[in-house]
């Protein structure tokens, strides 16, 4: 009998945003999880903090070698790392930040015809821009907080102040990193002046009072399938988070009109604010969630029942079935 042959999984994480370390450690979860599993065949690629791809010379290097950087390497830019890919059947990108999952690699690996897990370049682009996430949220009747965009030079003025209740958030539209709440308008100018710093779009958005919960979502079959709802408090998260089950049902079924909404594919973390009131406001979609230990997309999954290397072989099965191009 002949043996199946493996499926060849080239995994790029570190990168060039302030999520270089999370990514790396996300992806020693992956790595761990697929070389676990005798279906697959790892090629474990780093990108530097300068965008240089750090790729095995001869066979794949082993997945306990989080970033190969001693014995046969070759570092290369990103474009010539894409083409010598030859013989990969798929690529799981654990990126997060610039570079990562707002549609830049995603566009490279489509143009190379390489299969990749997550959304396209749409949605990966328009869920990192707090701008137009909330413009095609409102299209399509999903509820979100109100809030204003500031282009550059652009300030808030009264009307906005009287329809902002504080406290605000104040981020860059897109990327990550120089976001604050804002209790106070005297603290309005600084807060504008750090995200700023990251992108000249800055988005200012009420924080409703209330729960922040998350929920993930799956498309591994042509359906997609929410988790139970997760509460986030910091850098913890709560599966499965304890809600009214009126208020659990809806925020999953948010999350799945979400995710359709910007033609997300393979999975999101989508999360909400619920008031005391039992009020939802969708407050972000993230399109590649981290996959480091304790994690929130991996957290609510584990909670539904779906274990951590089960969770990344679906992944991976429903992007080498679903190839590239527009579907």
């Amino acid at each position: 009998m002949e043996t199946p042959e493996k499926t060849r999984v080239a995994v790029v994480f570190g990168g060039g945003s302030t999520e270089h370390a999370i990514n790396s450690v996300g992806a020693a979860d992956v790595l761990a999880a697929l070389d676990a599993d005798d279906q697959f065949e790892i090629v474990p690629i780093g990108v530097t903090g300068e965008g240089r791809w750090v790729l095995p010379a001869g066979p794949a290097a082993s997945s306990t070698d989080l970033v190969p950087v001693t014995g046969d390497i070759t570092v290369v830019d990103a474009r010539d790392g894409v083409a010598r890919l030859t013989g990969i059947d798929v690529v799981f990108p654990v990126l997060q930040g610039a570079f990562g999952h707002e549609g830049t690699i995603q566009g490279l690996l489509e143009m190379a015809d390489l299969p990749y897990v997550g959304s396209g370049v749409f949605a990966s682009s328009a869920a990192l821009d707090h701008d137009h996430l909330r413009k095609l949220a409102v299209a399509a009747g999903l509820p979100v907080a109100p809030y204003v965009v500031l282009r550059a030079g652009a300030s808030l003025d009264e009307a906005d102040r009287a329809r902002l209740p504080l406290p605000v958030v104040v981020r860059p539209a897109r990327g990550t990193g120089g976001e604050t709440v804002v209790d106070d308008w005297t603290d309005l100018g600084t807060a504008v002046a750090a995200a700023r710093a990251v992108d000249g779009k800055v988005v200012v958005a009420t924080v409703p009072a209330g729960r922040r919960v998350t929920v993930g979502v799956l498309d591994t079959a042509g359906d997609p399938e929410p988790s139970v709802p997760g509460e986030l408090a910091g850098d913890d998260t709560t599966a499965p988070a304890e809600l009214d089950r009126d208020v659990e049902r809806a925020v999953r079924d948010l999350a799945v009109q979400a995710f359709v909404a910007l033609d997300c594919a393979g999975l999101a973390r989508i999360d909400f604010t619920v008031t005391p009131a039992g009020e939802i406001t969708l407050d972000r979609i993230d399109t590649m969630p981290a996959f480091g230990p304790g994690a929130p997309f991996p957290s609510v999954w584990a909670a539904s029942g779906l274990p951590y290397d089960s969770l990344v072989s679906r992944l991976i099965r429903a992007a080498v079935r679903r190839g590239t191009g527009l579907h």
